[in-house]
This record gives structure tokens, sequence and C-alpha cells, in this order.
């Protein structure tokens, strides 16, 4: 009969055991450090109706909502947001997000702020702006645009790397193309003052990617991309992701995530075109979802 082996070799061995148990199925890569950033135009509606009569703001919550689990969203840069809807989203949404940014001049204007995951991001300090000659000033308006636009950027902490970062948002104009020429431009350059970071972008930039308005970020490709271009043929020509509740793949993108590339790598994109209950879209844009990792120095 075999003696029963001392307990510390039993004890060894379970360890051992365990460890290996744990390279196989245990924390990947991937649930340790991956970011899970999304731009999503959420389409503005007026408190008293008077949205689109089937995707009303109601039916789509839900499904918005949702969607912050399915894709485990850590970092959320949104347009389109009154604060009604704001504070709705926020309030069906776990206590694990928060959000930053201001209006883009009244309180109930659209507020293109950032929601983050604040079980993993840390909030350090961060701004909003205005998209014009004086950019400082609330409510401010230039070049022609429609109406006043913003930018909202924030500085924050990984807590799993300890790593700074900083995240901006944006909602370019719709009407004229010498302010999201200029309105691009600017943002570039207060990038280029946090250039020492590693930065996201997100946003709604009513303009395709070949447009020569893009030049400011396009001329930078040495620090910046887009996270469609890498997976060129797999969104080309099926990259639509403005729709107008209409549907539909067969197009280019409007709606934008940027990194730099010094920083991050890319695993994924996906244009999310769920609907809620199979039946209701999740807004008039596709949101873009992307999956980044911070580079190893």
């Amino acid at each position: 009969m075999k003696k029963n082996l001392p307990i510390w070799k039993r004890l060894t061995i379970v360890a051992l055991l365990s460890v290996f148990t744990y390279s196989l199925i245990g924390c990947s890569k991937d649930e340790d450090e991956g970011i899970h950033v999304l731009t999503y135009n959420m389409k503005f509606e007026s408190e008293a109706g008077g949205g689109d009569p089937v995707y009303t703001w109601e039916r789509r919550l839900p499904g918005i909502v949702k969607s912050f689990e399915d894709y485990n969203a850590d970092i959320v840069g949104t347009q389109e947001l009154r604060k009604w809807q704001l504070d709705e989203l926020m309030s069906d949404l776990s206590d694990k997000y928060a959000y930053v940014g201001e209006p883009r001049y009244l309180e109930d204007d659209e507020h293109s702020v950032i929601i983050y995951n604040q079980e993993r991001f840390e909030y350090l300090e961060g701004d909003t702006i205005w998209l014009s000659e004086t950019p400082e000033i609330v409510g401010s308006k230039s070049w022609d645009t429609s109406l006043p636009r913003i930018v909202t950027y924030g500085k924050f902490i990984d807590t799993l790397t300890d790593i700074e970062l900083y995240v901006f948002n944006t909602h370019l104009d719709h009407r004229s193309e010498l302010a999201r020429k200029n309105g691009l431009a600017l943002i570039v350059d207060l990038m280029l003052e946090f250039e020492d970071y590693p930065i996201i972008l997100t946003g709604d930039f009513n303009m395709n990617l070949d447009s020569e308005n893009f030049v400011a970020l396009t001329e930078r490709s040495d620090l910046y991309n887009d996270t469609f271009s890498p997976f060129e043929d797999q969104f080309d020509p099926n990259g639509l992701t403005s729709h107008g509740f209409m549907g539909g793949i067969e197009g280019k993108a409007i709606d934008f995530i940027f990194y730099t590339t010094s920083s991050f790598t890319l695993e994924k994109t996906i244009i999310v075109r769920d609907k809620w209950e199979d039946r209701f879209f999740l807004s008039d844009h596709y949101p873009v979802y992307s999956k980044l990792y911070f580079i190893d120095n």
C-alpha cells in the first residue's frame, strides 16, 4: 500500500496545478487590460417629443444601456445627448459609470460628454472648450458654424496599469466645411499640447476620412491613426455609420475613433448594428466600437 504524500508535497502539487489552470483558463490580457472604446451619437430628442415616431428615446434607451454591457464599455464619447437624455441614461446605467463634460451653450443643449468606467479609470482633470476663434467663451461660434460646437477632454489614470492618458470627444458641424476644418485643427493643436501622453479621440466628424477638411489629422499620420484604416478590406465599401434610421451597411463612416499609434495597439473594430428587441435601432448612427491595448514601453 502506498503511503500518503507528506502534506508539504500535497500543497506544492495543488499550488502548481492552480498556476497551470490559471494559465489556461484564468484572466487573459484581453480581460485584464483591453480598453473598450465607443463613439456613440445617440440622437437628440425634445423632452416634449417630436423626434422619430418609431425610434423614440424611450424605445431606444434600454438597448443603449444594454450595449454598454454587451461591449464592456470603458470609454464612450457621446454626441447629441440633451441634458434630460443624459440624466436618464446615467440613471439607467450601473453605478460604475460617470461622465465629464459641459453643454455646448444652454443647460439643456447637446452634451458631448465622455462616459467612463470609474471602476477602472479615475478622472484627474479636463475641460470643455468651444470650437471657435474664442474657444474659452461659452457658446461662441465662428466659421459659419450652424451651432456652437465643442470638444470635451479629460485626463484619466488607468488603475490597472497606472498609465495616464487623455480622452477627447467632439461633434463637428454638419453645415460648414470651414467650421469642420478649423474646428478639427483646433482640436489637434490641443492634442499636441499633451503629446507625451496616450491619446484617444472620439467623435461624429460629419465628414468622410477622404475629405480634404480632415487634413489636420491626416497630415499627422505619424502620430494618430483611425481604427477603421487597419481593417480597410472589412469596411470598404461597408463602412456606413450614419443611416437616418434606415439601416444598411454600404457607404462611408463619419463617426471615428483615433488613437496615438506610439501608445496603443488596436485589436479590432466593430460597427455596432445591433437592434433592441430585434426591432429598434439604437440611434440614427451606428456606434463604433474598438478595443485598444497600451503598448508596453
